[in-house]
């Protein structure tokens, strides 16, 4: 749809308004010689083309968007229209100073606890101001995990049985049904959560995993944004059993890292999930250098498949798969060597890498950044926070898990 056609629905005009004078609603000047002055009439507000009316809203954060709706009808309906929310979040979501992208940190204090700051400033500014979030669900000591992101909502599981999708800049939410698994001792659930682009419906993938079965494959149910409810599709693949990790979402696929026996030994293995077709694969990993008692695990950096283990307990190594699918365009990243650590931590993330290449990852329950350059650290400085359990970057969108 043209950008002239779209503005005309959602009922935009070229007529000019004028400027209200402050001043026209206080009370009578005291002095009479400026009393009789010639008060001049208020200007009209210079006249902008409605295209670039919305090119320059497009560009701008959330929070000052949700307060814009207030301006006008018309800024109301194009604010709220799905189109613009389409724009800004592909605007947003490939920023270069990533200025809308945020982090998600939850506390490692005894009641459940998120805070949120920029990205962008913990790369470039001396300090970094944290906010406290507002977590939708009432649950003091419960510390639900982030299962990952996706165009700005934010996903968590709640006691294994039912998800939430969440987009705190919207401060809107909504909670799954129960999944209804016959759950019990030694059972656990990995979760992920992407997007259908051909329906447009944000889903959450469960597969649940019951090792007192041997023999019996890990069952598979998906919840869709837009119906609110959980059905049962094909089972996880026979012989594979995904870790207690996340699913990472690249491409159209939610993609797992896998345990797959043979023989006495067993493979580390990456399981990809269709979600429009639903069907599996296996995306092959590099020809890294593997090692006992490293198990590796996937992230997602610039919107690409990544892979990261420890080396020898002397490196952090992250490969990135350019091209997804392709087993050749897997590259070495960096590898980050680790400091002398004597409590034998690992790094958790990375979480995001800017332009010139600095990695922003997890220490010792601290954000810590790398920068290759010259092999340097640095801990960020974040005003009122310290001690972090588990973090996850997200963008500021205008997607509502309410308007599915």
């Amino acid at each position: 749809m043209s950008s002239q056609g779209y503005l005309h629905r959602v009922g935009f005009t070229r007529k000019r308004e004028r400027l209200i004078n402050p001043m026209d609603r206080a009370s009578p000047l005291p002095s009479t010689s400026v009393q009789n002055q010639a008060v001049p009439e208020s200007l009209p507000l210079p006249f902008l083309p409605n295209e670039l009316v919305v090119e320059i809203l497009s560009r701008l954060p959330v929070k000052s968007l949700l307060q814009f709706r207030c301006v006008c009808k018309s800024w109301m309906s194009l604010i709220s229209d799905p189109y613009f929310m389409k724009k800004h979040l592909h605007l947003s979501t490939r920023s270069t100073h990533f200025t809308h992208h945020r982090i998600i940190l939850s506390a490692t204090t005894a009641e459940f606890h998120l805070k949120s700051c920029s990205v962008s400033s913990l790369f470039n500014s001396p300090s970094t101001v944290c906010d406290d979030l507002n977590y939708p669900v009432k649950n003091k000591f419960r510390h639900d995990g982030i299962i990952g992101s996706c165009n700005g909502l934010l996903c968590f599981a709640i006691k294994g049985d039912c998800v939430l999708l969440w987009n705190p800049s919207m401060r809107a939410s909504k909670k799954s049904p129960p999944l209804g698994n016959n759950w019990r001792p030694g059972c656990f659930t990995a979760f992920g959560l992407g997007y259908d682009h051909v329906i447009e419906d944000y889903k959450v993938v469960a597969v649940f995993c019951d090792p007192n079965e041997i023999y019996s494959e890990c069952k598979v149910k998906v919840y869709s944004m837009a119906t609110n409810s959980w059905r049962k599709i094909q089972d996880f693949p026979h012989g594979f059993s995904p870790y207690q990790n996340s699913g990472k979402f690249v491409s159209g696929t939610l993609n797992w890292a896998a345990n797959h026996p043979v023989g006495s030994t067993s493979l580390w293995v990456i399981v990809s999930l269709d979600l429009h077709k639903e069907t599996y694969r296996e995306v092959l990993p590099p020809d890294y250098e593997k090692e006992e008692g490293s198990t590796p695990t996937l992230g997602v950096l610039q919107e690409c498949l990544c892979m990261n283990y420890d080396y020898k307990k002397t490196h952090f190594v992250v490969w990135m798969m350019k091209d997804y699918g392709i087993r050749e365009s897997w590259f070495k990243l960096v590898s980050i060597p680790y400091l002398p650590n004597p409590e034998d931590f690992s790094y958790s993330g990375p979480y995001y890498v800017s332009e010139n290449g600095e990695v922003l990852l997890m220490f010792e329950f601290d954000l810590i950044l790398y920068d290759p350059r010259d092999n340097s650290f640095k801990y960020p400085r974040i005003e009122s926070g310290k001690g972090w359990f588990d973090a996850e970057v997200y963008v500021e969108t205008l997607v509502s898990p309410m308007k599915h």
